[in-house]
């Protein structure tokens, strides 16, 4: 734009400010006000068209409904400690010094009145020494009933005649749980009993690495604050029922929660019962979930399924005659592997199906596999047996995902262990 546009542009503007100058000061000389009752024609406005997706807001939860809760669930809930002899203590000490407990610290509740308390396994783990305290102060002994390491979840009992203000939590549906729902956690964090914490499910389905070299499945991902003690305390829906089991946090991370689903733990509560150790199933395989780049990668003529990369020496897999595909010098999986669409006729598309299907079986149970071998789909039987207490190196890595997730990415002994 050119100098003298520029000008002849700016001369009407400044001509309608001086007329309004003078104007505004002609009124004030005058002593004109505006009347309170004078007419004012309104702008026009233009009303904003009516939302079809408008939703009331909401808080991100009730307070009474919290409080309520708490006051019911509160008596169910309780703290634990545990001692566990140092190895220091078992070795010959001439020189008689003072070598510290480890000891540890979490919490549980009560699911029914026979004084049986529900908790994780690595609260308990290794402990020569297991004590309770109830809401109401009261201090009592308990011993370990039985445990599931691979599902990180294990069963005390108290005595039932001297427990007299404890309540029992309702056990929920953790398959009907969805992302968006209120989660409340309670527990003592920091030895602090009577916690609770509020936020919501992040997620579900998750699968993570336990402390032992099979991943637990079905995991719930909360954002309520879940911190060391907390360990073994129930994740509880808005109605006051027990959702889950907080077990672990990402190291990493804020915010970012598990607990094992009440799904598993009711499945193995009659084993737990039962007591000593349950016996976990295993058929031994490595295997990754397909998807259609592995299948055009492999040229394989399936796209859903678990594909199997290897197969463990003397595993059920091998007995059962399952081929596995094997890696190549970069890793990748190679073709010529057997691919499992199914287990006693239930679809399975990544390895923790099959291994959330494992939760209800038992070493000795035999299974029929439906595998695509060659383009043709057989039916394989296979009997399952035994996990193994330490599996092969060169086969563990990823084991259970095909993903080669790190234990060491999810923090399980914070939640349990110190030195006092």
């Amino acid at each position: 734009m050119s100098f003298s546009r520029e000008t002849a542009l700016r001369k009407p503007v400044a001509w309608l400010i001086s007329a309004a100058v003078v104007i505004a000061a002609a009124l004030l000389l005058a002593g004109c006000t505006m009347s309170s009752t004078a007419a004012v024609t309104p702008l026009p406005v233009t009303p904003a068209p009516a939302s079809t997706t408008a939703s009331p807001v909401a808080p991100l939860y009730d307070e009474s409904t919290v409080e309520s809760l708490y006051d019911r669930a509160i008596p169910a809930v309780v703290q634990i400690e545990t001692t566990t002899s140092s190895p220091l203590q078992v070795v010959p000490n001439p020189f008689g010094l003072q070598v510290p407990k480890q000891r540890g610290q979490g919490s549980g509740f009560f699911v029914d009145n026979q004084g049986h308390i529900l908790t994780n396994e690595h609260v308990i783990d290794q402990a020569t020494n297991v004590t309770v305290m109830l809401s109401d102060g009261t201090q009592l002994n308990a011993r370990v009933v039985g445990s599931d390491r691979y599902n990180d979840l294990a069963l005390l009992q108290v005595d039932a005649s001297k427990v007299t203000s404890a309540a029992i939590l309702t056990l929920g549906d953790s398959s009907r749980v969805r992302p968006g729902q209120m989660a409340i956690a309670l527990g003592s964090p920091y030895g602090l009993q009577g916690s609770v914490t509020v936020g919501i499910i992040s997620g579900v389905g998750r699968s993570i690495p336990g402390s032992t070299e099979r991943n637990m499945t079905n995991i719930i991902q909360t954002d309520a604050a879940i911190n060391p003690g907390n360990s073994g305390g129930p994740l509880m829906n808005s109605s006051g029922e027990v959702i889950g089991i907080n077990t672990a946090i990402e190291a990493a991370a804020n915010s970012v929660g598990f607990a094992v689903p009440i799904d598993t733990a009711k499945q193995l509560l009659p084993e737990l019962i039962k007591g000593g150790s349950v016996k976990t199933a295993w058929l031994g395989i490595q295997g990754i979930a397909m998807d259609q780049e592995l299948a055009s990668e492999l040229k394989l003529p399936a796209d859903k399924g678990v594909y199997i990369v290897a197969v463990m020496p003397d595993s059920p897999a091998q007995k059962a005659g399952l081929t596995a595909g094997g890696r190549d010098s970069q890793n990748n999986p190679k073709p010529g592997g057997d691919i499992i669409t199914a287990v006693d006729n239930l679809p399975v598309s990544k390895v923790a199906d099959m291994l959330t299907y494992f939760n209800g079986k038992r070493p000795g149970d035999s299974v029929t596999l439906s595998v695509i071998r060659n383009g043709q789909t057989v039916s394989v039987p296979a009997q399952l047996a035994e996990w193994p207490e330490q599996l092969p190196t060169s086969l563990s890595q990823g084991q259970g995902n095909g993903q080669g997730q790190s234990p060491k990415e999810y923090d399980f002994g914070p939640f349990h262990f110190y030195f006092k």
